[in-house]
């Protein structure tokens, strides 16, 4: 059985575990300005535990720990994840666009 537990190394790190017996098949980290907005960094499951909820759960917790502020954001990397995050309760932002700088394009 998948037991959820809740471990912050800092306040300004919170981060969610999963965890199946001693393996970590879990993992949620939020990085947030400590009042106003969270920004789901990302949450990781163990493929071969996906499709157990954990990752629901996972994100759960965040959304009890940053219930007060006014944003828990999230920016999935792949579309395909959309709908999983809509599940969740978040929404498409009406006029956000995801943008990054990518230091590895002169590296290849």
């Amino acid at each position: 059985m998948t037991q959820l537990t809740s471990r912050t190394p800092t306040e300004n790190t919170p981060t969610a575990t999963a965890w199946d017996g001693p393996r970590l098949v879990g993992l949620a980290r939020a990085l947030d300005d400590g009042e106003l907005v969270a920004y789901l960094h990302y949450v990781l499951v163990d493929p071969a535990c996906q499709g157990r909820g954990i990752a629901s759960g996972l994100i759960a917790q965040m959304k009890e720990r940053f219930r007060n502020y006014l944003y828990l954001e999230v920016m999935p990397e792949e579309s395909k994840n959309v709908t999983f995050f809509e599940r969740q309760g978040f929404t498409l932002m009406q006029d956000g666009v995801a943008m990054q700088i990518c230091n590895l394009s002169d590296k290849r």
